[in-house]
């Protein structure tokens, strides 16, 4: 990091420090020390899937005792049982959405502190499909969900290390993984492929899935898995909630500032032979302000009348159902629809003025228990989005009598499937297939409100093969290894496009492409015992460049926009590190990354090449391939401490760079929208009944900035969080106040790369509170 480029984070960060030191400062003095007669018992709840369990509750039970100890997971699962007389103990751990784990005949002598691990298994009927290959990752938990004011899981999932989000308003964040966003990640719904239809990215693929209908949220980064293609900088798979054994009901009522209101419920049913659960969500508010007080429909070119208004309406329905049809075989269909209505994006030039979309997924698995086949999984599914935007609720619509200057409609549906199979030797393999349909039909009032095809029935369609193996070289060493071969067809609608754009900017007529390539990953794992892991990878992995950039054509004032028939795919080869240490009721991590991605698309200023009918600017905006690196880190901390307090902490930091090409007008050395180095620190204390954090967020200032495409220098920044709760049998309740001192900042980016920006930065959340309430039966 160039230290220039740092910012002091002023009286604020002064502050949150100050709030941290006095909470320590009114602890107890630290006892003197003694010759110990008691023990300690510390250590770590994961998931199966190895990521901590913050908020799980443990409990110490000694033999012959009739009073139990509780103590309490803080971030990255840790836990500490300190004074504990000696004796042979059962400790038993509970977490929300996972069956309990025991260990039992603990024995523990005088001074003496033991070390155990407690691995939750998800609490579903079915073992949980393992959707993301062999990668580094992480997961953001339904607890942690539930204790965050975020409104969408993208804005939820910025408070993982090495992740950041992109605002464009209120709701519908994208997420951004080490410095790629969207169109670089697969971002999955338990596997399923769903892409919005907007061409200005208004409805990510994330915005379509709801809190209330979300367990967790695994991110896997970096070039490393095999198992979905288009995997470039990694995956996020949103996990939905299964049902529970026995009859369960629940309801949620979120509610915070800017007359936000969240009320959802949930009611499931599962047995040994059928499975069934049902859920509704329904949340609006109103445009937030940020720390000078403004909404942020006052920050652009929103009438007057509409400041005001509801800024975001969103309804979401689902259910599943599942039954045996044999022993050890189980099938499951769900299906999920949303609407969304009048979602304000102050950074476009469109609001969404409705958007509707559904998801429908069908699986099959079965346990074979063969000689050679051990499992079999297949999955089947159906997503579409239907989006009407328009500026409708802007100045630039004036009077007209349509009520809108400038409207797109736009289209987009994915089918497909997986047919995956684990053999007895560790093999897994697969095969995956899908078609992505994508189509946007333009109206400006400049044009009469003639329809322009900007996307002409963009199809494209993947077909691969994967396998994966995992192997012990020895009791300390692992070896995985992945590797996945894709053919892939692009193409539209030659009557329906406009080549004459293409012919003009980037001299090709061309409406179609077939590309194939391989894809693969190496990764070695020691675990040398006293809780040390260390990892290192290699991997490389492709992703065909997007319908809009090599297909959209757009006739503008001014500047045209359109994309390249000719753009080759992106390949990124990525080394990974990893070391991390658990012991002692201390969890530190440390990942390091280094990323080459050969022909990187880009957005460019480009000349017209070539007289065409109908073509009468000189410059576009299009894409073009260019080499570029990105490297960087993440550090992450949490200790348990006595007096039920808990420390955490996470630094992360993405440095990206591109190959200057001058006869693509590209001169920056810098790629655009890069997040800037940022950390988090907090102190909680957590009973397991009543809990209280506070929160210090930082981020420096990003001056490393591409300026041909406008980007501006963002300033650092530093603010303070509040949050606390209490769990009350079936009920639990959480409270806070973000950005406790009312700043005003902006996160770097700035989103102007997209053909419908409005170039003004949305700031973030001025001071807010927020409060939610739960119910379980």
């Amino acid at each position: 990091m160039n230290l220039t480029s740092w910012k002091r984070p002023g009286s604020l960060g002064m502050a949150a420090a100050c709030v941290l030191v006095g909470l320590v400062a009114a602890l107890p003095p630290w006892p003197a020390r003694s010759q110990p007669t008691t023990g300690s018992l510390t250590g770590t709840v994961l998931a199966q899937n190895g990521v901590g369990l913050p908020g799980a509750v443990v409990t110490l039970t000694p033999s012959g005792a009739n009073k139990a100890i509780r103590a309490i997971a803080g971030d990255r699962g840790v836990f500490r049982g300190t004074a504990l007389p000696p004796g042979t103990y059962t400790i038993l751990a509970e977490a929300r959405g996972f069956e309990p784990a025991t260990l039992s005949s603990i024995v523990l002598a005088s001074g003496e502190t033991r070390e155990v691990t407690l691995t939750l298994r998800a609490s579903g009927v079915e073992e949980r499909v393992t959707v993301i290959g062999n990668s580094p990752s992480d997961s953001l938990e339904a607890v942690a969900i539930r204790e965050s004011p975020a409104r969408d899981p993208a804005e939820a999932l910025s408070s993982v290390a090495g992740v950041w989000k992109l605002r464009k308003g209120g709701i519908a964040n994208d997420t951004v993984v080490r410095g790629l966003q969207t169109k670089d990640l697969n971002v999955l719904i338990d596997g399923q492929r769903i892409y919005g239809a907007c061409p200005g990215h208004m409805d990510p693929p994330s915005f379509h899935a709801d809190f209330a209908e979300v367990d967790r949220i695994e991110v896997a980064k970096g070039p490393f898995d095999v198992k979905n293609q288009g995997s470039l900088g990694g995956v996020v798979n949103i996990v939905t909630k299964d049902p529970e054994k026995g009859f369960h009901a629940s309801a949620n009522m979120a509610a915070g500032s800017a007359s936000y209101l969240n009320p959802s419920a949930t009611v499931s049913f599962a047995s040994d032979a059928v499975t069934a659960l049902g859920g509704f969500s329904w949340k609006a508010g109103e445009a937030y302000k940020d720390g000078d007080g403004r909404r942020f429909t006052e920050i652009t070119n929103y009438k007057a009348s509409v400041i005001d208004k509801r800024a975001f309406e969103v309804g979401t329905v689902w259910g599943k159902a599942g039954f045996r049809p044999a022993n050890d075989h189980f099938v499951e269909l769900s299906y999920t629809h949303q609407e969304a209505t009048d979602v304000f994006y102050p950074a476009l030039l469109m609001d969404g003025t409705w958007d509707r979309s559904d998801r429908v997924n069908l699986g099959y698995e079965a346990a074979l228990g063969g000689s050679v086949l051990s499992t079999i999984r297949a999955q089947g599914y159906y997503t579409r989005v239907n989006h009407w935007m328009t500026d409708e609720y802007r100045t630039s619509a004036g009077t007209l009598a349509r009520g809108y200057s400038m409207a797109t409609l736009a289209h987009s549906r994915t089918a497909g499937g997986k047919v995956e199979a684990k053999l007895l030797s560790g093999v897994t393999t697969g095969v995956e297939v899908f078609e992505r349909f994508w189509e946007t039909v333009n109206e400006m009032a400049m044009s009469g409100y003639v329809p322009s095809y900007s996307l002409p029935s963009a199809s494209t369609r993947f077909a691969g093969v994967y396998a994966e193996w995992n192997h012990p070289l020895s009791g300390t060493l692992s070896l995985g290894l992945g590797g996945r071969y894709d053919w892939a067809r692009s193409e539209v609608d030659p009557e329906k496009a406009n080549t004459n754009l293409y012919y003009a900017y980037n001299g090709t007529r061309s409406t179609s492409r077939t590309d194939s390539f391989p894809s693969g990953s190496v990764r070695l794992v020691y675990r040398p015992g006293m809780g040390i892991e260390v990892s290192g990878g290699v991997g490389s992995n492709v992703r065909v460049p997007e319908p809009n950039e090599r297909y959209y054509a757009l006739k503008r004032m001014g500047v045209d926009w359109v994309g390249d028939p000719e753009l080759d795919p992106s390949r990124n080869t990525g080394l990974d590190l990893a070391f991390s240490y658990r012991r002692s009721g201390l969890a530190l991590s440390l990942n390091m990354f280094a990323n080459h991605v050969g022909d990187y698309i880009t957005v460019h200023e480009q000349k017209r090449v070539n007289m065409a009918p109908g073509i009468m600017n000189t410059q576009a905006r299009s894409y073009a391939n260019v080499d570029a690196d990105l490297y960087g880190g993440e550090l992450g901390l949490s200790a348990s401490l006595p007096w039920h307090l808990f420390v955490s902490g996470d630094v992360s930091y993405v440095r990206g760079t591109q190959d200057a090409d001058p006869a693509k007008s590209v001169y920056s050395t810098n790629l655009s929208e890069m997040p800037p180095f940022r950390g988090r620190t907090a102190l909680r204390f957590d009973t397991g009944r009543v809990w209280i954090e506070a929160e210090g967020v930082f981020s420096a200032a990003q001056e490393n900035v591409a300026e041909e495409l406008e980007e501006m220098p963002t300033p650092g920044w530093g603010i303070a969080n509040l949050r606390l709760g209490a769990n009350l049998a079936s009920f639990s309740v959480t409270a806070g106040i973000g950005n406790l001192f009312d700043r005003l900042y902006y996160e770097s980016l700035s989103y102007q790369r997209d053909p419908y920006r409005t170039g003004v930065k949305v700031p973030e959340p001025g001071r807010n509170v927020f409060v939610n309430v739960s119910y379980k039966y």
